[in-house]
C-alpha cells in the first residue's frame, strides 16, 4: 500500500515485504549489454535514491541481492532514525562520484 511520502515502486512477490523497494532485472540474451541485477528505489519528499547491483559486479545474483538489501536496510534504518531522506541521498550521489562505492 502507497501513502503521500511513497512513489511507486515495482517490487518482487516475495514473502510479504521481504525485497520491498527491490526490483529485479534480467536483460535479453545474446545482448552486449544486457543488465542482470536488481535495483534500490527509494523516493521521498520528491527525491528519489536509485542504486543498481549488477550480478556480474557483485559475483553472483545472490551477492549482489545481498548488497542490494543491505543498502534499503542501510537507508531505511537512517530514515527511521531521523536522518533526512535528501540529505542522505545527496550525500550518497557526492561519494559515488568520488568513487567510495564498489
Amino acid at each position: 500500500m502507497l501513502d503521500a511520502n511513497h512513489a511507486p515502486c515495482y517490487t518482487l512477490p516475495v514473502t510479504m515485504n521481504a525485497h520491498r523497494y527491490i526490483t529485479r532485472y534480467n536483460g535479453q540474451k545474446g545482448s552486449r549489454n544486457a543488465f542482470c541485477g536488481w535495483r534500490v528505489c527509494i523516493t521521498r519528499q520528491k527525491e528519489t535514491f536509485v542504486r543498481y547491483f549488477t550480478d556480474r559486479e557483485w559475483g553472483s545474483r545472490e551477492k549482489a541481492l545481498e548488497a542490494a538489501l543491505e543498502m534499503r536496510d542501510a537507508m531505511l534504518d537512517a530514515m527511521s532514525r531521523g536522518c533526512d531522506f535528501v540529505a542522505l541521498s545527496n550525500e550518497y550521489k557526492k561519494r559515488k562520484s568520488r568513487g567510495e562505492f564498489a
